[in-house]
C-alpha cells in the first residue's frame, strides 16, 4: 500500500510578515504499486499532478514505486 510522506524543505522568509519564516514542503508518495504509477505518470504528463500539490500548498510531488526514507 503506498505510503503519502511530507518531505520539509529549507525555511526561507515570509513576504506576508516581517520577521516570519515558512516552511515549504513536498509531497512523496512511495510504494506504489506498479498499476498505480503508470496512471500516476499519466497524471503528471497532463500536469494534474502539480496541479494537486499546489492545491495542498506543496512546492512538488514525487512518486516512486520503492521505499523512500524522508525522515
Amino acid at each position: 500500500m503506498a505510503r503519502l510522506q511530507i518531505l520539509e524543505l529549507p525555511s526561507e522568509p515570509d513576504s506576508d510578515a516581517e520577521g516570519a519564516y515558512r516552511t515549504p514542503f513536498a509531497l512523496i508518495l512511495d510504494q506504489v504499486a506498479e498499476e498505480d504509477a503508470q496512471t500516476l505518470r499519466s497524471m503528471a504528463t497532463r500536469g494534474d499532478l502539480n496541479a494537486f500539490a499546489r492545491a495542498c500548498g506543496a512546492r512538488a510531488i514525487g512518486v516512486f514505486e520503492y521505499t523512500v526514507d524522508v525522515g
